[in-house]
């Protein structure tokens, strides 16, 4: 209750400009009235954690005269954390806008020690009037928009809004860097500091990689502050003014350092196909049975969850409507097999035509990317190990 009757001060202010008696105006409104309504972009830092690993951005709106000074900030329904992580895998995060006092939104980063910048917006009147009275009205819709990291996020949707309320007018940017590189490369220099999330995120939106992605799809936090200090706003009419009304103003300096993790999907997966190659070679020549079962054992059952959680994501379109090619390799095919068929003679065979096809992929994959992708390739190399030690195996005992 107290934040919508928040939002309907906010949005009365915003719009219906007329001075109160009974309370002094704290600033003195210009003749042309140009900051009545001040609006500006807060980028933050990235954070520890992966949620925050590409930073956030906020819209603050000031109105001096009124007193009004608020922040609005896309915020997900939960906080990291385990049920986080679960809504998010399977697609049903939720997510909407909320309205906080600019010293409270500042205290949030404050205290872990994060960086925030403003970016004023060069705005006119009634374009700040617009994007108070939308960002209002998507404040009280509460947390009903889906959350993804490509298009709904902080970034996507708050450009989306400021672009919706451009009066015949629209953005134009240069291509910075890096949107003027290629899918693949940008992604792994966006996520430089998350390796993992990199590693993950270019298996799950593999479909991405050649598409033509809109420029709300591109944009992130720390992108967007440099695409807009060169970026202008063009109108139909031709002309052409600067995207931003003034110099942008660091309001808190970073004091948190972001360190990866030591461990990097290249480190992980190249000393576990150093293991499975030992394992192998000591089954191969002193016929251990137990160790080499139990690795297999755990090495198909995250093989399993994986190519299950894959599925379920192709069939749900949660992160691309398209094929996904990874599918080739990550599916329950291998376990419907072993189901059905471990019983019988010729299921070894399975792995002679198993390994076959992660040969074929992993050429694919260095084709169709223009990079190797040593975490990925390693992961793959790990399961042609252990699925030709188990085919020649079961051939050597058969004779």
């Amino acid at each position: 209750m107290r934040r919508l009757i928040l939002s309907f001060l906010i949005l009365f202010f915003a719009i219906v400009p007329k001075a109160r008696a009974e309370e002094p105006n704290t600033t003195e409104i210009l003749p042309d009235s140009s900051n009545f309504v001040i609006a500006s972009i807060l980028i933050s830092s990235p954070g520890q954690e992966a949620f925050f690993a590409l930073g956030h951005c906020g819209l603050r709106l000031q109105c001096p005269s009124e007193n009004l000074d608020y922040c609005f900030s896309f915020s997900t329904i939960v906080p990291p954390g385990p049920e986080f992580n679960l809504l998010l895998l399977l697609g049903k995060m939720k997510a909407g806008y909320e309205a906080l006092p600019y010293d409270e939104y500042l205290d949030t980063f404050r205290k872990v020690g994060r960086g925030v910048t403003e970016y004023p917006l060069n705005l006119t009147l009634n374009e700040k009037r617009e994007l108070w009275r939308k960002m209002d009205n998507l404040m009280l819709k509460g947390p009903t928009m889906p959350f993804d990291f490509l298009y709904y996020n902080c970034t996507g949707t708050l450009y989306r809004a400021i672009s919706s309320v451009l009066e015949s007018e629209h953005f134009v940017f240069p291509d910075v860097h890096p949107l003027n590189i290629d899918n693949r490369t940008r992604l792994t220099y966006t996520m430089k500091n998350s390796p993992w999330l990199d590693f993950l995120s270019f298996i799950l939106m593999f479909p991405y990689l050649h598409a033509d992605i809109s420029i709300d799809g591109k944009v992130y936090p720390e992108l967007w502050g440099r695409m807009l200090k060169v970026g202008n706003i063009e109108g139909l009419d031709g002309a052409v003014r600067p995207a931003l009304a003034g110099t942008p103003e660091e309001l808190l300096p970073m004091q948190m350092k972001v360190t990866p993790l030591p461990v990097t999907p290249v480190r992980f997966f190249g000393g576990l196909l150093v293991l499975a190659l030992l394992i192998t070679l000591l089954q191969w020549v002193c016929g251990w049975k137990n160790v080499p079962k139990v690795f297999d054992l755990a090495l198909w059952t995250c093989y399993l969850l994986f190519s299950f959680y894959l599925t379920f994501a192709s069939i749900n379109s949660l992160y691309s409507p398209d094929w996904n090619w990874f599918l080739v390799v990550f599916n329950p095919l291998p376990f419907l097999f072993w189901l059905c068929f471990r019983k019988k003679h010729y299921y070894p065979k399975f792995f002679a035509g198993y390994s076959s096809i992660l040969i074929v992929f992993m050429a694919f994959l260095c084709l169709y990317t223009g990079h190797i992708e040593w975490g990925h390739e390693l992961l793959l190399s790990v399961l042609l190990v252990r699925c030709a030690a188990n085919y020649f195996l079961n051939k050597r005992s058969n004779h």
